[in-house]
């Protein structure tokens, strides 16, 4: 009885301890999963106009602890393609966070939300921009809301970000759409659990690798 009872407490201690830890997660974002692009409306001092840029790639690592309610960023990179600005390019763009800066906020253990208060920095080839005052690199302040689905290593994250920037002495607003999904790494004879094919991607995919498998 008191080796059952004394197993039992080491049990509870472990289960415990082991989901008391933050879980961070690595998701590339991912046009597949759903709409990866930013849409910037620049006020009528810098000409008024709405620009959309497209997310091609990147990657970001979100940390939450479902114990304190709390969620942060790790990392955050973005590549953006060119865009044109008053007939000159400004060349691919990245967006990364502000490491000096803290990117933390709060989740939502039973919806699984978050939201994460940060700032980033955007580059870019400023060197025909800078004649009307486009100068790289320009700060963004944004708040960032997701919901993360799936679980383990695999799975999406889907996520929203409102904020605004300064740009040749006026300020713009901006808001961007991201889709990510976890990504793994595993060794040649191991395979995430339902991901049959090992796409990296729980859909119709799998069942019809076990069918084609079968028969």
């Amino acid at each position: 009885m008191k080796t059952f009872f004394a197993c039992s407490v080491i049990l509870f201690a472990l289960s415990t301890s082991l989901f008391a830890d933050p879980v961070s997660r690595t998701a590339i974002f991912d046009p597949t999963i759903g709409p990866n692009n930013y849409t910037i409306q620049f006020p009528l001092e810098l000409s008024g106009a709405t620009v959309d840029m497209n997310i091609v790639g990147g990657s970001f690592e979100l940390v939450v602890d479902e114990d304190e309610g709390t969620a942060a960023l790790a990392s955050w990179h973005q590549e953006i393609d060119p865009i044109m600005l008053f007939g000159m390019s400004t060349g691919p763009i990245t967006i990364t966070m502000d490491a000096e800066q803290p990117a933390s906020g709060t989740y939502n253990a039973e919806t699984r939300e978050f939201s994460v208060e940060a700032t980033f920095n955007i580059e870019f080839d400023d060197s025909q921009l800078w004649q009307v005052g486009f100068v790289s690199p320009v700060n963004l302040t944004a708040v960032e809301e997701g919901t993360i689905h799936g679980s383990g290593s695999i799975g999406s994250v889907i996520m929203h970000l409102a904020g605004e920037g300064e740009f040749a002495g006026g300020t713009f607003s901006y808001t961007c759409n991201t889709s990510a999904r976890f990504d793994y790494d595993l060794e040649a004879f191991q395979a995430q659990p339902g991901d049959v094919n090992q796409d990296h991607f729980h859909d119709i995919s799998d069942p019809m690798a076990i069918l084609s498998e079968l028969f």
